[in-house]
Order: structure tokens, then C-alpha cells, then sequence
């Protein structure tokens, strides 16, 4: 959303620099056209940015995974960018918003990406220990380890990431349909 809204910045600046020198010099006008051209191609690239992010890369969201108080919820994502992309898995946690507040500004309330890594998010398994406690339970045999980020706490909240050697004879589960804002 941020391109989209670089790509509108920049269009309505280079429509300023066109019009604004019409009644100037010709070298202001010269200039203030070159640069007005130059954002109106800055702009486009941006908007093909935005669109074909969107319309390459999927989202699965697994399901959410409650603490036993109900106001703490973790929940794996994965970004999905094609084949000749590897994986990037994520574990999002956040506070649960209820009451009125919660019907008008969303149910998510102060979320944090508390964990990554590259490996299939079918493989990371996530548990709450307590209400304060949430174990992350991941394959540690992932290519690209500069992925890989771990917190140890988030908001009075202990994440505990333990790695295990992951047996690939067993079946995995199926992945959640894919999301994609663009169909």
C-alpha cells in the first residue's frame, strides 16, 4: 500500500512541475518538465511495483493459536512468491482487543513479527506453555539462516524457539488457501 501511495505523492508532484513554470522562462520550463517526466516514469515503476507484488505473491495465514486467557494470540504466516522463491515463515503474535473498540478498530491490537525463518511453515509448530509463555517449535535445518530471527520477549511474553531435525518421511499437513489482494 505504501508504493501505491508513493506512486500518487509523485504523480501529483510531477502535475505541479509541469504546470506550475508554463508562464516562466524557457529553461524553468525545460527543467520543470524533465523532472516532472522523470516522476511520472518513478511513479509508473512504483505502481507496477505495487501491482505485481501483489499479484505474485500469496499469503497463507494459518490459524490462530490462543494463550489459555484468550488475550494473547501467535499465528504462522507464509509469503509465497513463487517457485523459484524458498520459503519465508513467520510467526506473528498479538493482544486480542475485545468490547466495543474491537468492532471498530479491528480485534488486532499492539502485533509484532516475534519470529522467522526459510523453512516450510507446515514444519513450525506452536504451543502455549502458559499465558506468558509460547513455544515455537521449528526445523533447524533451513539453507538461509541470515532469515532466521528469533525474540526471546515481546511485551511480557517468553518466546522460547527450539529447533528440531525434521523427518520427511512423515506426510505434512495441507497448506491454507491462499490470500491475494489482487483476485
Amino acid at each position: 500500500m505504501a508504493l501505491l501511495l508513493v506512486a500518487g505523492l509523485l504523480a501529483a508532484t510531477a502535475v505541479v512541475l509541469w504546470y506550475l513554470p508554463r508562464r516562466s522562462r524557457k529553461l524553468w520550463k525545460l527543467t520543470g518538465r524533465i523532472a516532472a517526466g522523470i516522476l511520472v516514469c518513478v511513479s509508473a515503476l512504483s505502481t507496477l511495483g505495487f501491482l505485481f507484488r501483489g499479484a505474485m505473491c500469496g499469503q497463507y495465514e494459518f490459524p490462530p493459536i490462543s494463550s489459555g486467557d484468550g488475550r494473547r494470540l501467535a499465528q504462522i504466516r507464509e509469503v509465497d512468491c513463487g517457485a523459484v522463491d524458498h520459503f519465508h515463515s513467520s510467526v506473528e503474535l498479538w493482544l486480542d482487543q475485545q468490547g466495543v473498540f474491537a468492532h471498530i478498530l479491528g480485534r488486532r491490537r499492539h502485533s509484532s513479527t516475534v519470529f522467522t525463518v526459510a523453512h516450510d511453515p507446515r514444519l513450525i509448530d506452536l504451543a502455549w506453555k502458559d499465558n506468558r509463555t509460547l513455544i515455537i517449535r521449528f526445523p533447524n535445518d533451513s539453507r538461509y539462516m541470515e532469515e532466521y530471527r528469533c525474540e526471546s520477549e515481546w511485551d511480557g511474553v517468553r518466546i522460547e524457539c527450539i529447533g528440531y531435525i525434521p523427518d520427511y518421511g512423515k506426510p505434512v499437513a495441507k497448506m491454507p488457501p491462499v490470500q491475494r489482494w489482487l483476485w
